[in-house]
């Protein structure tokens, strides 16, 4: 097992070598900017965290309360709060880098694994926009596929659907995950831990009858059930651009996968993707929800060639910094610069 400054050292590079790569618009970042992707999020996010249970936000936002109650707990104030998703990054990372060290200890497996999820949109997108904690999300899934605490599900379920409800979306697809890592059938008495998703689906019934949120929800629904035929064209490439290179591992999952099992795993990974893209038009970066048959991908294949799979995952994690990566929202593309362009953009707009 790869000690803890080993891994930290992994972290560092992968975030590093990603940000190098795919730069965030530090240009944009200066100061808000009303209408942008990069600011659309954070100024909700940073109203919540004044007031957590305000009702004058998107409808999106409204019960995405733990971080803006962490942040205004915490006594985080101004621009602040925007630190949380950060952190979220670096945690998504370190997780990622432990789970790969804990399959196969070998630099270049555990550095590949961990550059390949650095470059998805997994982490593209909270560097890239404020405000967005989707990086906790995504942890919550791989612990719900990974974790071995037998607390990991259950805390899982009690909190991150109170930072995006596309944790719900997911779970299905993470659990399936975990049952085709451990060969274990996909109805377990370990599956009745989601019980615990009942306090916040109970939260909701209770409290989310109001009439003003029920028609901001049925507008919203109804428009993403319009709008869906525009930017159905755009799923494929919005695909794409969310994990790259990373579909090598979900490719290489569903390839290993037994007979018996085949047809259940494609209902459920088609049904994940659906769902997010019905419910989201920012498509390169829902499409992180699988992120956990990313990993398994990588562990399936140091399971069956352990000698070839550190150079393999390496090569995959490499490939992701060359290949052109580019935010895919609705029909809009919206390609990632190098830091060195985004610097430049950044000192002549001064």
């Amino acid at each position: 097992m790869m000690n803890r400054r080993q891994l930290a050292l992994v972290v560092a590079g992968s975030l590093l070598l990603s940000v190098f790569f795919f730069a965030p618009r530090l240009w944009l970042m200066r100061e808000y900017v009303a209408g942008s992707f990069q600011w659309n999020r954070a100024h909700t996010f940073l109203l919540q965290c004044e007031q957590p249970f305000r009702t004058d936000v998107e409808i999106a936002m409204r019960w995405r309360l733990l971080p803006p109650l962490v942040a205004h707990c915490g006594g985080l104030s101004g621009r602040a709060p925007l630190v949380l998703p950060w952190l979220g990054v670096l945690g998504l990372l370190g997780y990622a880098a432990v789970l790969h060290a804990r399959r196969l200890p070998d630099r270049k497996f555990v550095f590949g694994g961990t550059l390949l999820v650095a470059t998805t949109s997994a982490v593209l997108v909270p560097v890239g926009w404020l405000g967005i904690n989707d990086a906790w999300v995504w942890i919550g899934l791989l612990a719900v596929a990974f974790g071995r605490a037998p607390w990991a599900l259950p805390l899982a379920c009690v909190l991150c659907p109170w930072i995006d409800e596309r944790f719900i979306v997911g779970l299905p697809l993470a659990w399936m995950v975990r049952c085709l890592d451990e060969n274990i059938p996909f109805w377990s008495r370990r599956l009745a831990a989601s019980g615990w998703l009942i306090p916040y689906v109970a939260t909701r019934l209770a409290f989310g009858t109001d009439p003003a949120n029920n028609t901001a929800s049925s507008v919203f629904l109804t428009t993403q059930l319009h709008t869906v035929n525009v930017f159905l064209p755009m799923a494929p490439l919005g695909w794409w651009m969310g994990l790259r290179a990373g579909w090598f591992g979900t490719g290489y999952a569903a390839y290993s996968v037994p007979a018996g099992r085949r047809c259940a795993a494609a209902v459920v990974l088609g049904a994940t993707l659906a769902a997010s893209l019905f419910l989201a038009s920012d498509i390169s970066r829902s499409v992180a929800i699988v992120l956990p048959a990313v990993l398994l991908g990588g562990f399936m294949l140091a399971r069956r060639d352990p000698e070839r799979a550190p150079m393999i995952l390496l090569c995959a994690g490499c490939a992701n910094l060359v290949v052109p990566a580019a935010h895919v929202i609705l029909t809009h593309l919206d390609p990632i610069n190098p830091l060195p362009v985004e610097i430049f953009r950044l000192l002549r707009s001064r």
